[in-house]
């Protein structure tokens, strides 16, 4: 398996370093897998999108608008 380097805060790394008994690889490992799998999908639903970026804002600016005016009536 490949293995990736990354940055962590300092507070974050305090907690590994103290709690030794967790199997952090698992967890970060698992926590990537879940997430890529999340946009795999993403990527699977939109590459057979007709909809353009300009579609998208637009549709965006519309349910904006419709939940704003939504939740200021309320």
């Amino acid at each position: 398996m490949p293995k990736v380097t990354f940055e962590i805060p300092t507070d974050v790394k305090d907690i590994i370093k103290k709690h030794a008994e967790v199997d952090w690889n698992k967890i970060i490992s698992d926590t990537l897998w879940n997430y890529a799998k999340k946009i795999k999908l993403l990527d699977s639903i939109t590459s057979r999108s007709k909809l353009t970026g300009k579609d998208v804002e637009t549709l965006d600016r519309e349910i904006k608008g419709a939940l704003l005016n939504k939740y200021q009536k309320a």
